[in-house]
């Protein structure tokens, strides 16, 4: 057979491989791999726009649409999109993409695609041609594209800088925000509740917060990332957002009285003044989900952090607190429920060892974190308690990992709810 024909050949079986590619399960082998396609990758490879789909462990990529929403303005530029094609979208040390293991976890792989700096030029992947009308020559590059936003990832969440810790909420001990970098200040005519951002474009928070929807006017919520007191401005550093939907869970009784705290979690979608999403930068940076279900045994330590009040009906600190404080177990959680309330599966209590510390009044909705690995989790959402930091009465906590496929369903971002980052056991 002569070169043209056995070239033709290989053209036609690299293009039934990409038709394929689209429904074949991760174990298949067959892909566009770089000794076929000449390609290669500058850098990390963030403007890399070629068709490599397979891992440097020989697993053939999944579709992206499988994993998020490819059309999110998360990824605007970024080169995701629906097709199985390695990219790297979070500034990686190079292209990567989703794939299924055996135990049917889905996890990210680098892709196996050599770099230009090392690759050498042979007559076979030569992307130089030659006409017989004209000695110039056309050389085919691999097109990019400019550098977007610096954005937090499911993969890049719960980094923080390291800062000297402080142990109390309630007492006045402040912290500065890149401790809690995630924390979100939420005004309407003024602060009033907390959350955590999640995603780029999202904020986690408590339901109890938008409870008395008739007068909250939602083109009057703003909400801030990177503030260090929340009487005070800091352009150098704060991010301002408008909300653009906000979302309670179904399960949260609204008319409910102040002892039913029952699914307390809502979303707010974030947008800033040119239609952007959180820029990560070091006062600004989203939080890791941990897996479904995932629970801590009692007596791990967490820590909290809010802006709200430093006593029980004292004024308000302004300045961001942060706390540590030891998980119950949740039949002493049971026992020491305030009167009148109840106690189910989607709440959690903690408190600190000599009840000193606590969540506080205006700290509703703020994060409780947890560490893994050198990065944060976000397991519990400040709830309700009674009083603050009193024997005997520990603050009270939504459970955040019964609600990964919820807010997966309401943001489209089920990669951020999978708990990638999470240690395996």
């Amino acid at each position: 057979m002569t070169p043209t024909i056995i070239l033709s050949l290989v053209m036609v079986l690299i293009a039934r491989s990409e038709q394929s590619v689209q429904d074949r399960g991760p174990r298949e082998t067959r892909s566009y791999r770089p000794f076929v396609s000449g390609e290669c990758v500058k850098g990390n490879g963030l403007g890399y726009r070629g068709k490599v789909s397979v891992t440097k462990r020989g697993n053939v990529c999944l579709n992206w649409n499988q994993m998020t929403d490819v059309y999110s303005s998360s990824f605007y530029g970024t080169g995701v999109g629906p097709h199985n094609y390695c990219r790297n979208p979070d500034n990686s040390r190079s292209p990567w993409c989703w794939v299924r293991t055996k135990r049917n976890r889905w996890v990210p792989q680098y892709c196996d695609i050599p770099s230009c700096a090392t690759l050498k030029p042979s007559k076979s992947l030569s992307t130089t041609t030659t006409t017989r009308t004209t000695t110039a020559t056309t050389t085919t590059s691999i097109p990019t594209t400019p550098a977007v936003a610096d954005r937090d990832t499911e993969f890049t969440c719960g980094e923080r800088k390291e800062v000297g810790r402080h142990f109390k909420i309630v007492g006045g001990s402040q912290t500065p925000v890149s401790s809690h970098p995630w924390i979100a200040s939420i005004f309407h005519n003024g602060f009033f509740c907390a959350g955590s951002l999640i995603a780029p474009c999202w904020v986690l928070t408590a339901a109890h917060c938008f409870k008395d929807s008739q007068r909250l006017k939602m083109h009057k919520l703003r909400v801030f990332l990177g503030k260090n007191a929340v009487n005070e401005t800091d352009l150098a550093q704060e991010q301002r957002f408008t909300v653009k939907q906000i979302i309670r869970h179904e399960g949260f009784r609204e008319t409910g009285s102040d002892t039913d705290h029952d699914h307390d979690i809502a979303l707010l979608k974030i947008e800033g003044a040119h239609g952007e999403c959180a820029v990560r930068t070091e006062t600004a940076r989203t939080v890791c989900l941990p897996p479904a279900y995932t629970k801590l045994p009692p007596g791990s330590f967490c820590s909290i952090a809010g802006y709200g009040r430093g006593h029980f009906g004292g004024e308000k600190t302004n300045y961001l607190m942060e706390g540590q404080v030891r998980l119950r177990a949740q039949a002493t959680c049971e026992k020491e429920v305030p009167v009148g309330s109840m106690v189910t599966e989607n709440m959690f209590c903690a408190a600190s060892p000599d009840w000193e510390t606590d969540a506080c009044q205006s700290d509703s909705g703020g994060p409780l974190v947890c560490e893994a690995d050198g990065r944060m989790f976000l397991f519990g959402i400040i709830s309700y308690g009674e009083k603050c930091a009193e024997k005997g009465k520990p603050g009270f906590y939504t459970r955040v990992t019964n609600y990964n496929k919820w807010i997966a369903r309401q943001t489209g971002l089920r990669s951020y709810t999978l708990g990638s980052m999470y240690p395996q056991k």
